[in-house]
Formats: structure tokens, C-alpha cells, sequence
């Protein structure tokens, strides 16, 4: 298999020019403190226990000098930008030496080194396939020698990378290899990929598989011999753990106690104990064979890590709610996720002084989080929530649309209003007194203290606005205008494009899509183009600076005085920002893997572009 996309020149020439621009812009930008993290990847340093590093899902590399207790960048602020980083490996014959592995989201992969702990980094990616690079393994004692899983199979090195071999290719069937363990006593290599393991014992040459004892559909997220046990090896899977006590020869299962199937980590403690991450908890067990579940169900654990010179310290990876820390030996956790910024902010919004961030897909973090002083400070008020889709605030009123529900905002706590249940809510539109929610296939309206349903029967609506004296509604084929008092809707002037999204921009509407992004300045204006290119604008409540304008890897704020989009460099793929805020004359930016970040618009907003007289782009 082998990404059409970008060739491997094109890669690291991308991959070199976002480290290039997010370096350019990171000195004009600051993170909001809402520390949390996507960790995909850990390392203790072996010389040095108290020494860490941990790679997440966006490319940020932080560093650790007192055990996880706080983190700080451990180079440039985005050293991978976009780019998961799959794992961390120091080099066991030079312990100064770290490796990262990479996937990125266009589908290829990379493999770099660095000397100095992170803060610069060396490409060795030449000979691998534009594909993603998921684990990597190193081999005490033989200086120079790598291997790499990758989505085709497994690759080999014997001069640190300079040069790779595709070291499968006579067994096509061993695909997305997640997991790579070095048996230097054995002098064998096992891959664990999508569908079970394959070990070899000539370094590489030949494969075959290893399959007595586990179930044909497992994929094999990692591998852990067990220190003074030749032979024993535990694996991690899709469907729970698996012990070999022969090299991998037979393999038996064990589920029991067990409150979740998909177990992407594993590790053994110095005592004796084993624990299990799964994507919904950690499992310890004393013997292996019985499991229990320890800590909060709510973590999706990516990869354990300890050191044995400090017995008691376990260090957690998660999904979304960073690094957590035991010191007495797995039986307490706590958050310690201090300096990490690889947050998903999913919506922004205004109310009074109350500065309101919604974090998504963070576990236990996941909710809202306020300012009280405008975004000065962010100590103040968190409230735990669904995913959050869209936030809307008006004259006092708070509403957040989520996967599971409508909720208000009521003093510092948030309510599901039941009237609603419990599924998706897309969409909230407030416009005085009047507020709609839009589900996945039906309007609300309050009314009375309640939402009640609002008829549209011109078919599904996937998009609304309040604009004018009407709610304006797409169905994703034609726009309409439903009044206030009419139960019937009256069609609209046609739209420039199907589907799109209807955003409401103080007195300007808004459509943006795929096809374009269109602008109208009254209910009886014509359509206006502001760029043909696939488009998302998203509002920031300012009079000056109303809408962000995202079009492809081109971020463009626009400035009303001046009535011009101007380009706005920004620190990260342009693609991942997914909310904006202005307010007392600072930029909020939401980001998918970055966090908030925050940035000073006066006196001016760089590189002017044209724009026409309608407010289009030239």
C-alpha cells in the first residue's frame, strides 16, 4: 500500500516548511493555561529517571525534568506540526540519543533523531515509503540497527537510518505493524500487526507467524517481555492480553475482570504486578490471570511508563486528558499535565466578562471552562460536559449544543434541557428573545420556558440563522424564511451553492461550504463571493474584526474599517482551527491539538489583502 498524495521529497519538504512557519509565528502567539494533552507516546531516559519525554497526536514533543511533574517544550513549540507522534525510543547503545516515529494525517510517515533531547531534530526517513511510521525498535548492543512498523509491513536499518530495506515484502500479509519487540537473548524480532504476530530470527530476512493460542482478527497494539522471565512476553490487543511464556510460540488469553476489550498498553512492575491501559481505565492484576479495574474508567490510556530506580512511579499517556502520575505504585493517580497545550477547543463564546472554552474529546477534562476577568486568568469555573458542537450566548443566556443533548447555562453549573433527550444538538441560534436548536433533523423553539418543536416540513433542515426579521433555514438544497408567527416556510433566493453553512455576521449573512464562502447585507441583497475555494468562517463577535476565514491552509481575518480580509499567520495548520474569539482587542483562537491560543490584533493585523465592494475577496 502506498500514499498517492505526496511524494517523499514533497513530505519532508512539507514537513519542513510547517516547522519553518510555526517557528515564524510561535513569538506572536501564547497558549491559554488549559493544560491537558493527546499523548501518543512516552520515554523515560535510562540514565536519568526523573527525566521524560512524551510525543501527542499533533507533533509537540514536551519535556520532563522532574518526573511528569510539569512540562515545557522540549525545542521549537511544534516540532512535528500535524504529525502523531507514534513513539519515542532512546537509542540504548547512546543513551543521549532519542528516535520519534510519525504518522501524519495525509497519510505518510517519517522517522527523525535528535541529540539534545528534543530541541532539534534529524531526519532519517530516506528509503522509507510515504506511509504512516507506527513503532519503532532499536537492538542493545548493535550499534546503528532499527526497525521500523510501518502501514506495508516492516523496514530495517543497519546505519541509523540512513538507508532503510523493506524487510517483508515476501509476506504482503503483514500490514500496519503497531508493535515491534527486540528478543536480544532469543535473537529474534516480533512484529505485531492488524491480524495477529509474526516473529523472525534471522534479522529480518525471513518471518513467519506466530499465531497458536490468539484469535485471527487481533490487532497487536504493543509488546512487553517480562524482565527475568526468558521467553514470557505480554501482548496487548483489540480483544484484551495475551501471554506467551515461550518467545511467542503459544499464546493463551485472559479477559476476567476485564470492564473493556481494547488494550493499547501494557506494563510490568517491579513487584510483580501487571497493569493493562485500556481505552476505558486501567486493569492490574496480580497473577495475570484475574484483572480489576483501578482509577477512573473514564482515561483511554495510550502507553504506561516507569523507570525501575522508581519503583513506585507509574506514568499514564491518555487520550485527551494528558499525563497522569502515581507514586505509590499504581494504587493513586494524579493529573499532571502542567505546560501541555494539545487541547481540542471546539467552540468559544462571550458572556459579560465570562470568556467560555469548550475542551472536546479530553475524557475527564472534557467540558467548559470560563474566565471570569475576559480571558486574563483561567482558574475560575470548569464544568464537565458532552462533546460540545456549538456555544451560543445572548443577553444572559448560555447554551451549549452537544452529542448528548441541549444544556444552559445556569449560574456556574450546566443543565440538559430533557425537553430535547438525549441525542445530537447541532446547532443554537439566538436572536433577542427568540432561540432555535437544530438535531440532526428537527427544529426547537423556546417558548414559555420551553422548547417546543418548530414545523419545517420543506425537509431536512442542516443549517439555521436568524437574519432579518426571519430564521433563515437550509435543507442543503434551498434556503427559506420562517417567521416568527408562520408555520410555513417562504423560499428564499436561491443559493450560490448546495448544503453549506448559514452563520449570521451582525448584520451580514453568511453562507460557507465546500463550495465557497458567500456573503449577503441584507434580506434582499444579492449573493456575494468572497472566495470559490472550500471555506470556513467562523464568527468572532467583534464589530472591528467580525469573522475568521479558513480556505484551505490560509488563514484571513476581516477587517470591517478597513473592509479587507487580511492574511493572519498563525502557528499551526491553518485546517485545525475550529473557533475564534475577539475580545478587548486580543484574538482567541480555538484549535483542534493546539489548544487556545491568544494573540494581540493592535495596532494592525499583517498582509492586506483586496477585497471587493461587497466585502469579497479579489
Amino acid at each position: 500500500m502506498r500514499n498517492r498524495t505526496l511524494s517523499r521529497p514533497a513530505v519532508a519538504v512539507a514537513l519542513f516548511l510547517l516547522i519553518l512557519a510555526a517557528a515564524a509565528s510561535a513569538k506572536e502567539w501564547r497558549p491559554a493555561p488549559l493544560w491537558g494533552a493527546d499523548v501518543r507516546s512516552l520515554a523515560i531516559h535510562p540514565e536519568d529517571p526523573d527525566l521524560v519525554l512524551a510525543g501527542t497526536s499533533a507533533g509537540q514533543v514536551y519535556l520532563s525534568k522532574n518526573g511528569g511533574k510539569r512540562w515545557s517544550d522540549a525545542g521549537p513549540a511544534l516540532p512535528f506540526p500535524g504529525w502523531v507522534v507514534s513513539a519515542l525510543r532512546f537509542d540504548p547503545n547512546r543513551p543521549s540519543r532519542i528516535w520519534a516515529s510519525l504518522w501524519g494525517i495525509w497519510g505518510s510517515g517519517h522517522v527523525a533523531f535528535s541529540d539534545d533531547l528534543g530541541k532539534s531534530w534529524v531526519s532519517r526517513a530516506k528509503g522509507l515509503p510515504d506511509e504512516p511510521v507506527y513503532s519503532l525498535a532499536l537492538v542493545p548492543g548493535r550499534e546503528g540497527r532499527l526497525y521500523a512498523g510501518t502501514l506495508s509491513g516492516v523496514y530495517g536499518s543497519t546505519d541509523d537510518g540512513e538507508s532503510w530495506r523493506y524487510l517483508t515484502g515476501d509476506l504482503p500479509e503483514i500490514q500496519k505493524v503497531t508493535s515491534l519487540l527486540v528478543d536480544t537473548e532469543a535473537g529474534t524480532v516480533i512484529a505485531g500487526t492488524w491480524r495477529r504476530a509474526y516473529r523472525s530470527g534471522d534479522d529480518g530476512k525471513t518471518w513467519a507467524g506466530i499465531f497458536d493460542g490468539m484469535v485471527l482478527d487481533s490487532e497487536v497494539f504493543s509488546l512487553t517481555p517480562i524482565p527475568g522471565r526468558p521467553g514470557e512476553i505480554w501482548a496487548t490487543t483489540c480483544g484484551w492480553v495475551y501471554q506467551s511464556k515461550n518467545g511467542g510460540d503459544k499464546w493463551e488469553r485472559f479477559k476476567d475482570g476485564f470492564t473493556e476489550r481494547r488494550t493499547p498498553s501494557f506494563a510490568a512492575l517491579p513487584d510483580g504486578r501487571l497493569l493493562a491501559g485500556t481505552v476505558a481505565g486501567l486493569h492490574v492484576s496480580e497473577d495475570g490471570k484475574n484483572w480489576k479495574l483501578a482509577g477512573d474508567p473514564a482515561l483511554a490510556i495510550h502507553t504506561i511508563a516507569h523507570h525501575p530506580a522508581r519503583p513506585g512511579r507509574v506514568i499514564l499517556a491518555t487520550e485527551g486528558s494528558g499525563v497522569w502520575i502515581s507514586e505509590d505504585g499504581a494504587a493513586n493517580f494524579r493529573r499532571s499535565s502542567a505546560g501541555m497545550t494539545n487541547t481540542r477547543v471546539s467552540a468559544l463564546a462571550l458572556s459579560g466578562d465570562d470568556v467560555i472554552v469548550a475542551l472536546s474529546h479530553a475524557g475527564p477534562l472534557s467540558g467548559a471552562y470560563v474566565s471570569k476577568d475576559r480571558g486574563r486568568t483561567w482558574a475560575a469555573e470548569f464544568a464537565p460536559l458532552p462533546t460540545v458542537l456549538e456555544l451560543a450566548a445572548s443577553s444572559g443566556r448560555v447554551y451549549a449544543a452537544t452529542e448528548r443533548g441541549l444544556y444552559e447555562r445556569r449560574g456556574s453549573g450546566w443543565f440538559r434541557l430533557k425537553e430535547l433527550g438525549e441525542g445530537r444538538v447541532e446547532q443554537v441560534a439566538i436572536h433577542g428573545e427568540r432561540v432555535v436548536a437544530r438535531t440532526a433533523g428537527a427544529l426547537y423553539e423556546l417558548a414559555g420556558g420551553r422548547f417546543v418543536p418548530r414545523p419545517f416540513k420543506e425537509g431536512t433542515p442542516r443549517s439555521i440563522a436568524f437574519f432579518g426579521d426571519a430564521l433563515w433555514v437550509s435543507d442543503g438544497k434551498g434556503l427559506y424564511q420562517l417567521l416568527e408567527k408562520a408555520n410555513t416556510p417562504v423560499a428564499a433566493p436561491p443559493a450560490p451553492m448546495s448544503g453549506g453553512r448559514l452563520q449570521r455576521l451582525q448584520d451580514q449573512l453568511l453562507l460557507w461550504g465546500p463550495g465557497g464562502a458567500w456573503l449577503r447585507g441584507g434580506p434582499d441583497s444579492l449573493w456575494v463571493e468572497l472566495t470559490g475555494k472550500p471555506s470556513r468562517v467562523l464568527p468572532t463577535g467583534d464589530p472591528r474584526f467580525p469573522a475568521l476565514m479558513v480556505s484551505g491552509e490560509t488563514a484571513r481575518l476581516y477587517d470591517r474599517e478597513a473592509r479587507k480580509f487580511r492574511i493572519l499567520e498563525v502557528p499551526v495548520p491553518a485546517r485545525d482551527v475550529s473557533a475564534a474569539l475577539v475580545v478587548d482587542g486580543k484574538l482567541l483562537m480555538g484549535t483542534s491539538g493546539y489548544g487556545l491560543l491568544i494573540h494581540e490584533l493592535a495596532p494592525a493585523v499583517e498582509k492586506p489583502v483586496a477585497v471587493a465592494a461587497g466585502g469579497g475577496t479579489e
